[in-house]
């Protein structure tokens, strides 16, 4: 069950390209899902470090990474990254995180409208109110480029309900 729930975080990713050099440019991807877990070094001090996810149990931290790899010789411009928000898990806030210039948006819909985390509003019975992160079913990330022949990493964090 529980390898499950990472799998459909896993195949919730969906890239979109869209640019005229789409059409020619093979932009690549690769998730893979860490379970964060606390080490204790020689001197007793406690670090975090990010482990592969092979099994992680509720209460888990889960962090997903995303590397986008342009494999042409030319700039792609606009492209678009999906994550659904894997089921049983709640992004954990302010987690999304771009190596490159983007921005990142949110969704409570299931991914059919998007916004910044600061504008994005859920109706709540006859009000609208900013939702929290833990209400999010997806995040996105705009890039604006990925230069000829490079990679970019994007990311986010999960508790496992």
């Amino acid at each position: 069950m529980r390898k499950k729930i990472l799998m459909s975080g896993l195949v919730g990713v969906m890239l979109l390209v869209a640019s005229a050099e789409a059409k020619t440019a093979p932009v690549t991807l690769s998730t893979k899902s860490y379970k964060e877990v606390i080490k204790v070094d020689a001197s007793g001090h406690q670090k975090v470090v990010l482990e592969e996810a092979k099994k992680v149990v509720p209460g888990d931290f889960v962090v997903y990474k995303n590397a986008v790899k342009n494999n042409t010789t030319q700039t792609v411009q606009n492209m678009v990254l999906n994550n659904a928000i894997p089921e049983h898990t709640i992004y954990v806030g302010d987690s999304a995180k771009c190596a490159k210039d983007c921005d990142i948006l949110f969704s409570v819909d299931g991914g059919k409208e998007f916004a910044k985390a600061d504008k994005l509003m859920i109706q709540d019975g006859d009000k609208k109110r900013l939702a929290l992160p833990k209400e999010y079913t997806n995040v996105r990330w705009v890039l604006s480029s990925l230069e000829a022949n490079s990679i970019t990493n994007v990311s986010f964090k999960t508790r496992l309900q």
